[in-house]
């Protein structure tokens, strides 16, 4: 079996893998403590983040967060298959569906250049500790890191389970060297601090 073929074979196991509402949100909760502790992000002038699907670690409150205290925040808005553009938000009750019927900025917000970027956080399907990605196969994310500044700070969020030992890799997949879950925070590979036991009983 080919890459792109394990590369769709893990996307089905862990699309079907979800948490109940209650420990989504606690999970939750848990990574946007540790994107906001993180220097890269709070240093962060300018950030670019994703509207979460209820698959998805709910980021929401560290990105209100992040309006609170005075950054410019950008969102993703699809403009062609693969293709998407960064636009700037000053609330996050003001979104329509756009592409899959995920909310995003209209038009008419204030367009931010790559080059402006700051930080990213990035979303995922699954995730290895060395900051290996698998998307949704959309391309989205995979041009966009490849346009991304090279001092932009990636940081990438996932729940546990979608933490794998490996993501298979083509040569144009490109790492996020930080990689945040409820159990804490990768960079490059290796845990910083002390990580946090997660388990069903919480």
């Amino acid at each position: 079996m080919g890459i792109t073929q394990d590369k769709a074979a893990l996307r089905r196991v862990l699309r079907g893998q979800t948490l109940p509402p209650h420990r989504r949100q606690q999970a939750s909760a848990a990574i946007c403590a540790s994107l906001l502790a993180l220097p890269e992000l709070a240093n962060a002038p300018v950030v670019f983040a994703f509207v979460p699907s209820p698959r998805e670690p709910d980021i929401t409150p560290a990105l209100r967060s992040l309006l609170a205290n005075g950054h410019t925040l950008a969102l993703p808005r699809c403009t062609a298959p693969g293709i998407m553009e960064a636009r700037q938000v000053d609330s996050l009750d003001n979104l329509s569906p756009g592409s899959y019927g995920i909310p995003e900025p209209g038009p008419d917000r204030p367009l931010i250049p790559w080059g402006m970027l700051s930080a990213a956080i990035i979303p995922c399907v699954a995730a290895d500790r060395a900051g290996g990605r698998l998307g949704h196969g959309g391309g989205y994310y995979d041009r966009f890191l490849l346009w991304a500044p090279p001092d932009m700070a990636a940081l990438m969020v996932c729940y546990a389970h979608q933490l794998v030992e490996q993501v298979p890799a083509e040569a144009h997949d490109i790492p996020v060297p930080l990689v945040i879950t409820q159990e804490g925070v990768w960079r490059n590979g290796k845990p910083e601090g002390r990580l946090r036991r997660w388990t069903p009983a919480e």
